[in-house]
């Protein structure tokens, strides 16, 4: 009777494995140029601006600016939005040939990103709008590379950056990042023709006109996770949404302020994200959370099971390791220890995420940046 127990269990976990790469079996990259960084690209009208909200950013502009000094050809312009930093924000971004633009006073409901992105938007130049977030840094040729997609008519881009691991603290961001990947519905079985697709919000690309069409960021002036929101407004108006990886494009250093940091940064906005998923991609993110705590569990049926049940329990233990190598790699520069240990990177993320839902029924918020964040 509990032999028959253990492969029916075993067998469940691994049909909902299976599931779960429904979500994951298209991880597409921004497409490679043909004959590399120096390629013709399609000539835009006016150009790309690219504008980058900063609050206390001065240790990330100081990487993020100089990767794009190194494009070739560069911006039509760079403009930061200092959203009333009390740093160097606004002297590191002159001093590397950017325009600084001082924010004004935040208005009466909303965020602090959307209003700084609304106030860059308006003072562009540019016929693109590229919105990039401070932590990001762009590849050699991946300005190009973005630029190339601009041949495609009503549509609106985003990549998300391969996060750039330093810290062993950083290794716990696994689960998150992957699964940030994945809650954009972008990389199913289905490819793009899966409905809806959602924007990351490190790096967006967008015609200025189609921006001011939706309504600018002052849609979605009051919400975390303002990405996913804005997609949905962009596809009411027939704009398709198209999501990338960004490795090879971008990347990114998300939290050189240490664990704090992180477990703020993930704790203000994962919850939310999780609400606004498309069904799709949350029964696919499930299936697959689900069949990696199963295998966890499943360890535990080796002193009491029989050698064949013993042998079944760790090869699926290790196919799911494998599973979860592949896909930390494809987010970030994570290490194979992370995957072979992943029920601890599984356990910190449920943790904050349980942790975050206790905090939103008591209407607590998170502070940011000196901000508080519902």
């Amino acid at each position: 009777m509990m032999s028959a127990f253990f492969w029916v269990f075993l067998a469940l976990s691994a049909g909902f494995w299976l599931a779960s790469w429904t979500v994951f079996l298209r991880l597409r990259s921004v497409p490679s140029v043909a004959g590399g960084s120096d390629a013709t690209v399609p000539p835009l009208e006016s150009g790309i601006s690219l504008i980058i909200p900063a609050r206390n950013e001065e240790e990330n502009l100081a990487t993020l600016l100089p990767s794009i000094a190194e494009q070739d050809p560069p911006p039509l312009e760079i403009i930061v939005v200092d959203d009333h930093s009390a740093d160097a924000t606004a002297s590191v971004a002159r001093d590397h040939g950017a325009t600084v633009l001082a924010s004004e006073a935040l208005p009466e409901g909303w965020y602090g990103k959307p209003w700084a992105l609304v106030q860059g938007a308006r003072a562009a130049k540019g016929e693109w709008l590229l919105f990039l977030d401070a932590d990001t840094a762009l590849e050699s040729g991946g300005l190009t590379r973005l630029a190339a997609l601009t041949v495609a008519k009503d549509t609106v881009f985003s990549a998300c950056p391969w996060h750039r691991i330093e810290k062993p603290f950083e290794e716990l961001c696994a689960f998150f990042n992957v699964i940030m990947l994945a809650g954009t519905n972008a990389f199913t079985w289905r490819g793009f023709d899966t409905e809806p697709i959602a924007l990351f919000g490190q790096a967006m690309l967008v015609r200025k006109r189609d921006y001011e069409r939706v309504g600018t960021h002052g849609r979605v002036k009051a919400v975390v996770l303002e990405n996913l929101h804005l997609a949905r407004h962009f596809e009411e108006l027939g704009i398709r949404c198209r999501s990338y990886l960004g490795k090879g494009t971008l990347r990114m250093r998300m939290f050189p302020g240490g664990y704090a940091e992180m477990e703020k940064s993930w704790a203000k906005g994962f919850l939310s994200g999780a609400g606004n998923t498309p069904r799709g991609a949350l029964i696919g993110v499930s299936l697959w959370l689900s069949a990696l705590i199963m295998a966890t569990i499943a360890l535990t049926f080796l002193p009491l099971a029989g050698e064949a049940v013993r042998i079944a329990v760790a090869g699926f233990y290790l196919v799911c390791a494998g599973q979860c190598a592949y896909l930390f790699r494809k987010a970030g520069r994570f290490s194979p220890l992370n995957a072979l240990f992943f029920p601890v990177s599984l356990i910190y993320y449920q943790w904050l995420f349980f942790l975050s839902a206790h905090r939103r029924r008591k209407g607590l918020t998170t502070d940011w940046k000196g901000r508080d964040v519902h």
